[in-house]
């Protein structure tokens, strides 16, 4: 029998979260999202949050901000701050008038399943995932 499958040599990489304190002064919406997000991966919430409300207050509304501010109140135990995070997303998503793309419903799911989870301690997102073929 032919061999269909090789083994292939995995080399594994140590991944680690960036570090903030190296990354400057943020400048751009993405550099305030990043290191908003490099304070959350290490469990600064204060900072991550004071960056996250920097780049909405600078930039505008930006739905990955909210996402992730949202996770940020959700791990800091800040339920109602989280929830409302998580549907500002939702009104962003809605109001949005780009292209709904896989990235949009994934985003949209996440974060209802999150403002679920807090509040009812279930994703209960089956209406949401399951469609009944006729």
């Amino acid at each position: 029998m032919a061999k269909l499958f090789s083994k292939k040599e995995i080399t594994k990489v140590k991944s680690q979260a960036l570090d903030p304190s190296n990354m400057g002064e943020p400048v751009s919406a993405d550099d305030y999202l990043l290191r908003g997000i490099a304070y959350y991966a290490r469990g600064n919430y204060d900072a991550a949050d004071a960056d996250l409300c920097n780049l909405i207050s600078k930039f505008g509304n930006q739905i990955d901000a909210y996402y992730v501010l949202g996770m940020v109140y959700k791990a800091a135990g800040r339920k109602v701050e989280a929830t409302a995070a998580f549907n500002q997303v939702l009104q962003l998503l809605n109001t949005s008038t780009g292209e709904k793309s896989t990235r949009t419903d994934m985003l949209r799911r996440l974060a209802l399943g999150h403002v679920n989870m807090i509040n009812q301690g279930d994703w209960n997102l089956e209406k949401e995932i399951w469609q009944r073929i006729p």
